[in-house]
């Protein structure tokens, strides 16, 4: 009996062997430095970080190996992408990036840090006053966005209304720079959520990137797609159920032609006033016929939602509501408006403003002097809605129902000046003045632009012009006369970025994915050995029983 208890203890202390080496060797597997020097090396890059330092020395630790250093890299990976970031909500986007410095012998010397071009001061050290200032700029920005979405409103309403945001507040990048193949490629910020709020200019992955998470933010299933042919990305989502493509970036055209969308003078290939809605809530065989093609699941907002390239099946099924390019009753090249309850937008077919519910209900409301003043761009902020012609701005007040006129070009210049682009984005409007150039033959040969921008709280307060005999008989049922159908065929879209080789975040779950299947291999060899261990236990009593 004595032999037994001994073969058992030895057995079990062979088992226990087994399995405390494989929890080592796990532990190796995570960390091939020690935890006390980890712990003390990682609190000082943290403090790096916080103070902007642009390299942080390592050699006092007499670390080396290339285990140590792709420790070290996913670990300062990862608290750049916390300390070195800005966030917007429960997302953030890092600005900066890490390299480490090792000699010849493979001794890790210490740590560069870089940041982003806008960050960085002339030494390599960060401008942390300006990461704080564009943090609360971005977060503002973020904050605002999200609460254009009411509580009363259907999906597609709430998709509609961040569609319109998304491209009216940002113009599409014009900063491009070309490959020996003539492919465009842009600065990196206008690939990012944070380029996108804190700059206005984007390309189409910021666009898409922004969207799709504005829209899980507002309950809405949504992920980006790619298609690496087209070298672009938009967005799917899915309403009641179904799922539907948007690509606010083609709805949000170019003029490279020198006009905007209703043909007036352009001083950049942006209409900072136009929106369309050709490109929103379509099925893929309406995407393939508007150009889209070989598309796949790119940037996932929330996993629990999708992994796979969903299909949009339906197609139509948006075609009869106002804000739907098939829709033949409205011709609308800015943004819908959603004021209590009700959608304001201006038709430009019966030139005039429209408050429609989404159930179908409409209304037309006369815009003053719209005989000879051709209406373009409208706006909504607060209560009011802003409305821009060639000569006028006015302000029209949902609750009370009247138009003011707040700001005019004079008389004596309207032959040759106009107001040709009108945005409002945050609690800014921006209003681009026109004069137009002629030679000796009344040929046009260019114009001068003026530049002018205004809080809104300034124009909110602003009380009509002196003399202006704007009074609320202008609010009320249009006639039916109708314009021409306003051709916008020479609308072109941005040219499109190359997609990016490697994304970061795929990459370290990847990693992490080999760690965890290395710590099953290993926990799964001491399951073995522990295993025979009982056998052997079990086969040694029975037979001394046999004995």
């Amino acid at each position: 009996m004595g032999n037994l208890v001994k073969r058992l203890a030895g057995l079990l202390m062979a088992a226990l062997c087994c399995f405390t080496m494989s929890l080592n060797a796990y532990a190796a597997v995570e960390y091939s430095i020690p935890t006390a020097t980890l712990n003390k090396l990682l609190d000082e890059y943290r403090a790096a970080v916080k103070n902007g330092d642009s390299y942080l020395s390592l050699s006092s630790y007499g670390i080396s190996g290339s285990a140590a250093k792709e420790d070290l890299r996913l670990l300062f990976t990862r608290i750049n992408g916390d300390l070195g970031s800005i966030t917007f909500g429960k997302y953030s986007e890092s600005y900066t990036t890490s390299s480490i410095d090792t000699d010849g012998s493979g001794k890790i010397k210490g740590v560069s840090i870089t940041y982003s071009e806008r960050y960085r001061k002339d030494d390599g050290s960060c401008d942390t006053g300006l990461v704080k200032q564009d943090q609360q700029l971005v977060n503002n920005r973020f904050s605002y966005a999200k609460s254009l979405v009411k509580r009363n409103m259907t999906d597609a309403e709430k998709a509609l209304v961040l569609y319109d945001f998304i491209i009216t507040s940002v113009n599409y990048s014009e900063d491009a720079e070309y490959d020996d193949d003539g492919n465009a490629f842009y600065p990196d910020d206008t690939h990012t959520v944070v380029g996108y709020l804190r700059d206005g200019i984007a390309v189409c992955t910021g666009y898409a990137k922004l969207y799709a998470i504005l829209l899980n933010e507002a309950g809405i299933p949504a992920v980006t797609v790619s298609s690496y042919d087209m070298a672009h990305d938009w967005v799917m989502l899915n309403i009641d159920g179904k799922w539907y493509h948007a690509d606010p970036t083609w709805d949000d055209g170019v003029f490279d032609d020198g006009y905007t969308a209703l043909y007036d003078l352009n001083n950049d290939t942006n209409d900072i006033g136009f929106a369309g809605h050709q490109y929103f809530l379509k099925s893929d065989e309406e995407f393939e016929e508007l150009d889209h093609y070989n598309w796949e699941i790119s940037y996932i907002v929330n996993p629990d939602w999708i992994d796979v390239t969903p299909e949009a099946t339906q197609s139509g099924a948006f075609d009869d509501k106002f804000f739907s390019d098939k829709n033949e009753k409205y011709q609308c090249t800015s943004p819908m408006n959603y004021i209590n309850g009700n959608w304001y937008f201006l038709d430009l077919k019966t030139m005039s403003l429209i408050c429609a519910t989404y159930d179908g209900s409409a209304e037309e409301i006369a815009i003053p002097n719209s005989d000879d003043q051709y209406p373009k761009y409208c706006f909504g902020y607060n209560n009011n809605i802003y409305i821009c012609t060639n000569s006028f701005l006015y302000r029209y007040d949902t609750v009370g129902g009247h138009f003011d006129k707040i700001l005019e070009i004079p008389e004596s210049e309207r032959e040759l000046t106009v107001f040709s682009e009108m945005n409002i984005s945050y609690d800014e409007m921006t209003l681009i003045t026109a004069k137009y150039s002629f030679d000796e033959n009344d040929d046009e040969v260019g114009g001068d632009f003026e530049v002018n921008t205004y809080h809104m709280s300034e124009l909110e307060v602003k009380e009509k012009l002196a003399g202006d005999p704007v009074e609320d008989e202008f609010a009320g049922k249009n006639g039916e006369t109708s314009s021409d159908q306003i051709d916008l065929s020479h609308i072109d879209q941005p040219e499109r970025k190359k997609i990016s080789a490697e994304d970061q975040s795929r990459l370290d779950a990847a990693e992490a994915t080999s760690r965890r299947m290395m710590a099953f291999i290993y926990i799964g060899i001491a399951v073995v050995f522990l295993t025979f261990a009982v056998i052997a236990i079990v086969l040694a009593i029975r037979y001394s029983k046999k004995k």
